[in-house]
């Protein structure tokens, strides 16, 4: 059923896979400090809006707005960030703590 659907969204120029949110991108973001691959990675940092387009693929641009907790001001910040579906779940491949 699932790859059928697939197909007509396929033949009609659709995507029919949600776009990843704020908590996506959060959690792709909170992942990459448990897999240790960065330094820069920051406890504090609350994502609270995301905007993402995806390119046909599993792969997304998304434009992100985020605080950092530890702000007593709570500025927001922004930043485009490039999120990509892995087989255990979402990985930021780039933005934020990423180079």
């Amino acid at each position: 059923m699932w790859q059928a659907a697939q197909w007509i969204c396929a033949m009609v120029a659709l995507s029919c896979a949600t776009p990843p949110g704020a908590a996506v991108v959060q959690s792709a973001y909170d992942r990459e400090q448990t897999v240790g691959s960065n330094n820069l990675h920051d406890d504090s940092l609350q994502v609270l809006q995301a905007k993402c387009r995806g390119d046909g693929t599993d792969k997304y641009l998304c434009e992100i707005t985020f605080i950092s907790k530890k702000d007593p001001l709570q500025r927001p910040f922004f930043d485009i960030v490039s999120v990509a579906r892995a087989a255990n779940g979402w990985e930021l491949k780039s933005g934020l703590c990423k180079h």
